[in-house]
């Protein structure tokens, strides 16, 4: 199984946007996908559902403990993506959780059995610092961050590596990592291509060679509960889309080699 976040600690990146995305495009592949909606907004489990009201429990229980996951976890109207959703009601239990033993833990727990009959677990967040987020710091394998080329983006990038390290360091997950950079809303202008470039320059291979374009076509899908794919599979915003989940599966192939490869030497140390 692996587990990917979308975090960004700015709004409008078209994290959520990524987030259907990836699962329609990791699904039509015919792996398992599970896209937990973290964020109270719940916009993620708006089109995932079809527009159709979450019902009880969401994962909003989840962490409070008030519901097991796989009671909350339901089928989705994309092939292969289940979800497990979220309402308005998160932000009270998010609240709700500030005094709690081992609220940095509850996503950890209770996600430990059924995300392994996934081969993908994605998970969408708000753009905030909160509990909930430290809680998806904790859990997943990867981040990914959806950056808009600009200042403000860049600044946010800084605070989530940040966020990374402290998880790091003070939690159970010591394998976390940021596991790409995404360019998306990117424009031929000016300002969009001297960011892309020094973020290039900076992290290397960590940004992923696919952007996403600023594309009207994305948002009319959205409205019609549809990832791009299948609304309007011939525009650039589809594409970039296909594009990006083969770079991801790409990306998880050099991964786990990577990890096979430190074991070897660990064993050719110890001989």
């Amino acid at each position: 199984m692996r587990s990917i976040a979308f975090i960004s600690v700015k709004g409008g990146v078209a994290k959520t946007t990524s987030v259907i995305n990836v699962a329609f495009g990791l699904g039509r592949l015919g792996l398992r996908v599970l896209v937990v909606d973290t964020d109270p907004q719940g916009n993620a489990s708006h089109v995932l559902l079809r527009g159709e009201k979450p019902r009880r429990p969401t994962v909003a229980e989840v962490l409070t403990d008030d519901s097991d996951a796989e009671a909350a976890i339901v089928p989705t109207h994309f092939a292969g993506v289940d979800l497990l959703p979220a309402d308005a009601s998160l932000a009270d239990a998010t609240a709700a959780l500030t005094n709690e033993v081992g609220r940095e833990r509850r996503l950890r727990l209770a996600l430990k059995a059924p995300a392994a009959g996934y081969d993908y677990v994605l998970v969408d967040t708000a753009p905030t610092r909160s509990i909930l987020t430290t809680n998806v710091l904790n859990f997943v394998a990867e981040v990914v961050v959806p950056i808009t080329p600009g200042l403000f983006g860049v600044l946010g990038l800084a605070q989530i590596q940040e966020d990374v390290g402290q998880v790091r360091r003070y939690l159970e997950n010591k394998s976390l990592r940021v596991g790409g950079i995404l360019l998306t809303q990117v424009e031929k202008n000016n300002v969009h291509a001297d960011v892309e470039r020094q973020l290039r320059e900076m992290f290397g291979p960590l940004v992923f060679a696919t952007k996403i374009p600023r594309s009207i076509k994305i948002e009319e899908a959205h409205a019609r509960h549809e990832p791009v794919s299948v609304y309007a599979p011939r525009t650039v915003g589809a594409v970039a889309y296909d594009a990006l989940v083969t770079e991801i599966l790409s990306h998880g192939r050099e991964a786990n080699r990577d990890a096979t490869a430190g074991r070897d030497h660990v064993a050719d140390d110890a001989a």
